[in-house]
């Protein structure tokens, strides 16, 4: 019985391990500075032209060459413009367009002025949207996956919460960032039961940036030992009535 009342009191995970953010202070204001994505090879945009008479920028706004003008994000993928090896992307009317490393706007802003010193449009409206953005979360989560995402500024936060949040089993102080950085793989750590982690960098989830979440420690002795709580507590119990019945049988 004090073998099974130690292991039981091993199991328990104290709040301490479980709660976010937990010493957050209603009088403080948490900022953070949200990164402005910079586009890279492989990259897909949509791009849309709009103009005084739609029907003239037909030719630039793949979509609407579409016969059947599906909402699906395959459908929609296939009619945006890939950006190549060599950063750019062929564009109707000009050509190449370098795009990487430039932002959204820097994009927007470089397009409507080609269309304007082309003498093709003289005061287009330029809108573009980054198609395949995604984040991965893998680990002691309820729903590992990979996840699209057109939102400009996504955090961490929502990020975990579209993958279902941590199981109660997740190790809520060690989680894991892997972020491309200039081709480089970067990971970090991030505790969220800390408030830190609300003004770093890696609060936002950018395009690309896989979450790892491992079981806590716990969980892992647990799993180490025999594979699970009930296994080890039946096995315990026929220790123990083994012990019994051989000691009223001297």
């Amino acid at each position: 019985m004090l073998i099974i009342c130690i292991f039981l009191c091993n199991s328990c995970s104290s709040k301490k391990n479980i709660l976010y953010i937990q010493e957050a202070n209603e009088l403080i204001n948490y900022t953070n500075n949200f990164e402005t994505y910079q586009l890279r090879v492989d990259d897909i945009i949509k791009i849309d032209v709009g103009v005084e008479i739609p029907e003239s920028s037909i030719l630039l706004n793949k979509d609407q060459n579409t016969v059947l003008n599906s909402s699906t994000k395959e459908s929609i993928v296939l009619n945006g413009y890939l950006i190549d090896t060599e950063g750019n992307i062929e564009y109707p009317s000009i050509g190449k367009i370098y795009a990487k490393g430039k932002t959204i706007v820097e994009l927007k802003k470089h397009i409507s002025l080609l269309l304007k010193s082309n003498k093709i449009f003289n005061s287009p409206t330029v809108d573009i949207k980054l198609l395949n953005a995604s984040f991965t979360v893998l680990g002691d989560v309820a729903r590992a996956g990979n996840y699209d995402f057109l939102k400009n500024n996504m955090n961490i936060l929502e990020a975990i919460g579209i993958a279902g949040d941590l199981k109660i089993t997740g190790d809520r102080k060690n989680v894991k960032v892997i972020r491309n950085n200039d081709g480089e793989k970067v990971v970090h750590n991030i505790d969220l039961t800390n408030t830190s982690f609300l003004e770093s960098d890696l609060y936002q989830i950018l395009p690309g940036d896989i979450i790892i979440v491992n079981p806590n420690s716990t969980e892992v002795k647990r799993a180490g030992i025999i594979g699970n709580s009930g296994t080890l507590l039946s096995l315990l119990s026929f220790i123990l009535s083994s012990i019994i019945v051989i000691s009223n049988n001297n």
